[in-house]
């Protein structure tokens, strides 16, 4: 694929949904929804080859929430709650990550979004770590979207500290079956 953008439907994933959003599959046009919490908001990774502009797609799904780019959304559940506040301060406040689209909080959760191709996930993680030890706290850390095959190699190359680890050497990639499990 030659292209990815996320997209963001502020809705509850459902059937017509799913539907609506799966009907931009054509032209060699593939389509991931994630499966996740239930929450108001729906994401999808769209991916394309180069003889589809990426705009006209975007076109077919206009009251969604386009990104330039495959973006990363992650839930943030801090414990103790309290420092939801300082959470939401430290990713979405002035001193926040070039990376970070969005940083909402929604209910006891911290929504943040961020492209992995300005910002690591790891640098993410460890800002949430930081400021959650100011109060002995822990996280629950669960995935709102699908992954790139570029942004999964890259989370796999830093967490196993093996930077040859990239999507071109990824067999799945390499045979055309990236979304087998």
């Amino acid at each position: 694929m030659d292209w990815a953008r996320t997209l963001r439907i502020d809705a509850p994933p459902g059937t017509a949904l799913r539907d609506r959003v799966g009907a931009l599959a054509r032209d060699g046009v593939r389509v991931r929804i994630a499966d996740g919490p239930v929450l108001p908001r729906t994401y999808a990774l769209v991916e394309g080859p180069q003889g589809v502009d990426p705009a006209e797609v975007a076109q077919r799904i206009p009251d969604a929430r386009w990104y330039d780019a495959a973006i990363i959304a992650l839930a943030i559940e801090p414990l103790p709650a309290d420092a939801l506040p300082h959470l939401a301060q430290a990713l979405g406040g002035s001193g926040a990550p070039a990376g970070v689209c969005e940083c909402t909080a929604l209910g006891s959760q911290l929504i943040v979004e961020f492209r992995p191709d300005v910002t690591h996930a790891e640098l993410i993680l460890r800002i949430i770590d930081v400021e959650l030890r100011r109060f002995g706290g822990s996280r629950r850390t669960q995935l709102l979207t699908p992954l790139s095959m570029a942004a999964a190699a890259a989370i796999a190359a830093g967490g196993l500290q093996a930077p040859e680890i990239a999507s071109d050497r990824i067999l799945e990639t390499l045979l055309g079956l990236e979304h087998v499990e």
